[in-house]
């Protein structure tokens, strides 16, 4: 009597359905978020909003601040004008981030390690608050790292 075989059938089309409703989980997330920064440009006065810069046009460093801020490992943009700063500080240095491939998910991350570096060589507790003192140095860090691309390769 031959033995029949499980067919691998059943687990792939599983598998294919899994990974369709998770892509369609992303998007959805993704929307949510374009939404809570376009409700929070909106939200803003008319007086403060740039002619350029409209409540519909939102850049990619708004979307990834935005889901920044309920990440936990990002904690400290939700305090103070901080993120708006980085934001800033970013949008100044777009063209030559973007000349060296680093996109705002990047810079996002060394915002963090920036700041990781400065509270373990301050003995700090993990989810201690930014201040002011502390922005200053993860400022002077994006300056310098700037500094240092112009320098190596040049303007």
């Amino acid at each position: 009597m031959p033995v029949e075989k499980k067919s691998s059938v059943e687990e792939v089309l599983k598998r294919e359905k899994l990974a369709k409703e998770f892509e369609k989980e992303k998007r959805v997330s993704e929307q949510k978020a374009i939404e809570q920064a376009a409700a929070k440009l909106s939200a803003q006065s008319p007086e403060t909003v740039e002619p350029a810069k409209t409540s519909k046009f939102i850049t990619n460093i708004d979307i990834v601040f935005s889901q920044a801020k309920t990440d936990l490992r990002f904690y400290f943009l939700n305090d103070g004008t901080y993120a708006e700063d980085f934001k800033r500080m970013f949008q100044e240095n777009e063209s030559l981030f973007k000349r060296y491939g680093i996109t705002s998910q990047k810079y996002l991350e060394y915002i963090r390690e920036s700041f990781d570096r400065y509270k373990k060589i301050h003995d700090m507790m993990p989810l201690d608050p930014m201040k002011p003192k502390h922005f200053k140095y993860v400022e002077d860090s994006i300056s310098e790292l700037v500094r240092m691309f112009n320098q190596r390769f040049g303007k």
